[in-house]
């Protein structure tokens, strides 16, 4: 296991301590935070998939939680996140009652998951809005400009829309 011991003092609570992040695992969560931040995803779900994808083991909660510093609820949040679009399995070890957590076997598999879940209905929901807002500004005399631009990006919303059924696989059954 990665903990690399329990200390015991004056105070009867026992402290685990973890391995602080190697250097490789810092700039492989760098990677994460900065391709999840294009994607609106949270950084601290960004921190536990690239812990879970540098470990060449699946970990338990109470070590993601120690290794990364971040709060239980963080934690929780975050692996359901995953678990939710994909990203993530848990399993169960012999012996154990506690889950561990292993990445996805495909990288990309995860990615479309990604995608489909959380960028498409984003395009989807923005659909109307965007054709409410070109409507508007055109029957308030807005600019030319403005309405170009408005125009442009609803252009841009629908292609988007259209390009991914061209680019992602499609759903399982």
């Amino acid at each position: 296991m990665i903990k690399l011991s329990i200390e015991t003092s004056k105070n009867p609570m026992k402290k685990a301590h973890f391995t602080p992040l190697s250097a490789q695992e810092k700039e492989l969560t760098k990677f994460f935070v900065k391709m999840a931040a294009i994607l609106g995803v949270q950084r601290s779900v960004a921190e536990i998939y690239a812990l879970l994808y540098s470990s060449p083991e699946a970990l338990e909660f109470d070590v993601i939680q120690g290794r990364l510093g971040i709060s239980k609820g963080s934690v929780s949040q975050g692996l359901r996140f995953l678990k939710g679009n994909g990203m993530v399995e848990s399993i169960k070890v012999a012996g154990s009652r506690r889950e561990r957590w292993k990445p996805s076997p495909s990288l990309a598999a995860s990615l479309v998951g990604l995608l489909r879940n959380q960028v498409l209905p984003s395009l989807e929901e923005s659909k109307p809005l965007l054709q409410k807002l070109v409507k508007e500004a055109s029957d308030q005399n807005f600019s030319v400009e403005v309405i170009d631009r408005l125009t442009r990006l609803q252009r841009w919303n629908s292609r988007a829309l259209e390009l991914s059924t061209f680019l992602l696989p499609p759903p399982e059954a």
